[in-house]
């Protein structure tokens, strides 16, 4: 019985463990939701600049040729974000992941206290019903 008393304690730690390691993972999802909205802002803003830069380039002046150069370094800009979205939403499915596993995780946990604690009841019932209670 007191073997079993001790394994709801360790069961009981172990539980509160898994409890932080899944509120750590789901603390990491939603940065890495917000990291994969301000990348996607990002682009966005970008192409909004984009637009602004291609009504420079038709306007037929002489500036139009250092308008066209200015948009083709904006266009290179383009691949930098879009690989930097790319890591994010890589970040953010990794997170998923691992939040989904801490989640199981703490489950098993639950489980396993569970099953301790309904063996320590059971113990001390049949204790009772024997008229033994020190043992």
């Amino acid at each position: 019985m007191r073997l079993w008393t001790l394994l709801v304690q360790v069961r009981r730690l172990r539980v509160e463990r898994k409890r932080r390691v899944l509120n750590a993972a789901r603390v990491r999802v939603e940065r890495a939701a917000a990291d994969t909205a301000r990348q996607r802002e990002a682009i966005d803003g970008h192409d909004a600049r984009r637009g602004g830069i291609l009504d420079a380039c038709t306007t037929g002046n002489i500036a139009a040729a250092l308008w066209r150069t200015a948009l083709h370094r904006h266009d290179d800009e383009r691949h930098t974000l879009d690989d930097a979205l790319s890591e994010a939403l890589h970040a953010e499915q990794a997170a998923q992941t691992e939040a989904a596993n801490a989640s199981r995780a703490l489950q098993r946990e639950m489980l396993g206290e569970d099953d301790a604690r309904t063996r320590v009841r059971r113990l001390k019932a049949e204790q009772y019903d024997d008229g033994d209670p020190d043992e």
